[in-house]
C-alpha cells in the first residue's frame, strides 16, 4: 500500500472554511448594507442541492473562505543515538486567537510558505480533492504567490511533489487508500470505529454558525482535533501496511499520548483533555 519508507518530517493537516461573504457581495452584486449572514445565504441559495430541506448545501471551493488551518508535525530525531519522535501541534491562527492573524490571505500564505520552506510530507483526509483545491483556488483569489510550495521535479523520483495524482506519497491522502470512490468513510466514522475520539462537541455543519457568532477559537480547536484524529488513523494505517512493527506502533502511541498530556496542561489547550478522556488505549 505504501512504496516508500516513512518520512522523517510529516505534517497532518486540515482546513476549515465558511461561505465567502465578501466574494458573494462582489459576485452577486449585493448591496454594501447586506449582512455577512445575508451574503452567505446567497452563496448557499446558488449552490447545487439547495432546497427548503437542504438550506445549507455544500459550497464550491472557490466561494469558501478559509478561516483556520491546523497541522500536527511528526519529526524523527535522534538523541544520544536513540530514535525519538517529536510532535508539535500548530494552527493558523494560533491559540489563543489573535484577531490580526485571522485574515484569510495571511493564513494561506503563511501555511504555504512554511510547507514550501520545510518540505514535509503532507498527510490529509480527503485532502487531494478537497483541502488542496481550496488552498489553490483561495490562494489565487487572495493574490498569493507560493513558488516554493508549487515547485515540481522534472521526474517523479527527483524530489517532492505535492501535486502528482497517482501514488503520491509526498501528499498522502488517506481516503484514497481506503476507497476507490464508493462507500467513502468519514473521518469521524473511521476514527470512532478504530477506538479514537473522533469529533468532540463540534461538527463541520456548525462551523459557519460559530464563525457568525465570533467563536473562531472554537473553530480552531475543532480543526486541531481533526488533525489529531487524522494522525491516529495514519498511525493505524502504517501499522496495517507493515511500516511499523507492533512494538514501534505501541511505543509511538504512548509517546503521542504523553505529548498530548503536556499540551493539555497549557491554558489555551485545555480542550485537549476531552480528547484524552475519550481515547481509551
Amino acid at each position: 500500500m505504501l512504496k516508500n519508507d516513512l518520512h522523517e518530517r510529516t505534517w497532518f493537516f486540515d482546513l476549515e472554511w465558511v461561505p465567502d461573504a465578501v466574494g458573494a457581495k462582489r459576485f452577486y452584486d449585493l448591496p454594501d448594507t447586506a449582512t455577512e449572514l445575508e451574503a452567505m445565504e446567497e452563496v448557499w441559495k446558488n449552490s447545487a442541492g439547495f432546497s427548503d430541506a437542504v438550506p445549507r448545501p455544500f459550497v464550491k471551493y472557490l466561494f469558501s473562505r478559509v478561516v483556520s488551518i491546523a497541522f500536527l508535525s511528526r519529526n524523527v530525531v535522534f538523541r544520544d543515538g536513540e530514535k525519538r519522535i517529536d510532535f508539535a501541534l500548530h494552527s493558523l491562527p494560533k491559540l489563543p486567537v489573535d484577531p490580526s492573524e485571522s485574515n484569510e490571505a495571511y493564513i494561506i500564505e503563511r501555511f504555504l510558505h512554511f510547507v514550501g520552506e520545510r518540505c514535509p510530507q503532507l498527510v490529509g483526509f480527503n485532502s487531494i480533492d478537497s483541502d488542496m483545491q481550496v488552498l489553490i483556488q483561495r490562494g489565487m483569489v487572495n493574490e498569493i504567490s507560493a513558488p516554493s510550495f508549487c515547485s515540481r521535479p522534472d521526474k517523479p523520483w527527483e524530489g517532492r511533489d505535492y501535486f502528482a495524482r497517482n501514488d503520491n506519497e509526498w501528499h498522502l491522502d488517506l481516503i484514497k487508500r481506503f476507497s476507490n470512490g464508493n462507500m467513502k468513510p468519514r473521518l469521524n466514522e473511521i476514527a470512532r470505529l478504530c477506538g479514537f475520539p473522533g469529533k468532540i462537541d463540534v461538527g463541520g455543519e456548525q462551523v459557519a454558525d460559530l464563525w457568525l457568532q465570533g467563536e473562531l477559537a472554537k473553530i480552531v480547536e475543532y480543526n486541531q482535533i481533526d488533525t489529531l484524529n487524522t494522525y491516529l488513523i495514519w498511525l493505524r494505517f502504517v501499522y496495517f501496511a507493515g511500516r511499523l512493527n507492533e512494538e514501534e506502533y505501541m511505543t509511538e502511541q504512548d509517546e503521542f499520548r504523553g505529548f498530548l498530556e503536556l499540551e493539555a496542561a497549557r491554558p489555551e489547550k485545555e480542550f485537549l483533555q476531552k480528547f484524552l478522556d475519550k481515547w481509551e488505549m
